[in-house]
């Protein structure tokens, strides 16, 4: 089974089954590649920034971009690539990447001892919503695109969000975006050419 059909968890929309594929504090940008089944290294941010969560998709989701929903998932500690991790979503950021809408979801792990705490989107520090903005809004900047902020999304809106992705509730024939690597032998819809 690939990890981007990995079951919806039981408890979605409020919990979901994230797969990281950036671990926290990584310069580093890997993508899953479902034909492969493998974790790739897309690039190094050109910035000198690191990724201020743990950072992946939301299985068995489908967004408006054509890749499975992403998702930071806030823990203590970096957690390892390729890592699923059953998780409580408490909002998102709403943003324009490219010219398309790309949610960031946030949450926090169900099994963490130090994070049952936040059970809210107003459970979150202030200072790493600050922290994850800046990162949003400057990691492209040298690379020349376009990343433009619109702010948080509360939970119940994510909520909604997370409900309308579910790859059950989309058409068969949407197409999976990977266009980095339709250079490299795929094509837009994520299989070989």
């Amino acid at each position: 089974m690939k990890l981007y059909e990995i079951p919806t968890h039981k408890d979605s929309p409020r919990v979901v089954n994230a797969v990281v594929e950036i671990p926290k504090y990584s310069s580093q940008k890997y993508e899953y590649i479902p034909e492969w089944d493998q974790f790739v290294l897309d690039r190094s941010l050109m910035s000198a920034m690191v990724y201020p969560a743990n950072y992946g998709f939301i299985s068995s989701t489908l967004a408006d971009d054509g890749d499975a929903l992403d998702i930071l998932v806030l823990a203590g500690e970096p957690i390892e690539k390729g890592t699923i991790v059953a998780t409580r979503v408490l909002g998102a950021l709403h943003m324009v990447d490219g010219g398309e809408t790309d949610y960031k979801l946030i949450g926090v792990p169900v099994r963490s001892y130090t994070k049952q705490h936040i059970q809210t989107f107003d459970d979150i520090d202030p200072l790493l919503l600050d922290i994850i903005e800046n990162f949003f809004k400057h990691y492209k900047e040298l690379e020349a695109k376009e990343v433009v902020l619109h702010g948080w999304i509360n939970q119940e809106e994510t909520f909604k969000i997370v409900e309308q992705s579910v790859t059950g509730n989309k058409p068969e024939s949407t197409p999976c975006s990977h266009p980095h690597w339709t250079a490299g032998g795929w094509n837009k819809y994520g299989t070989p050419i």
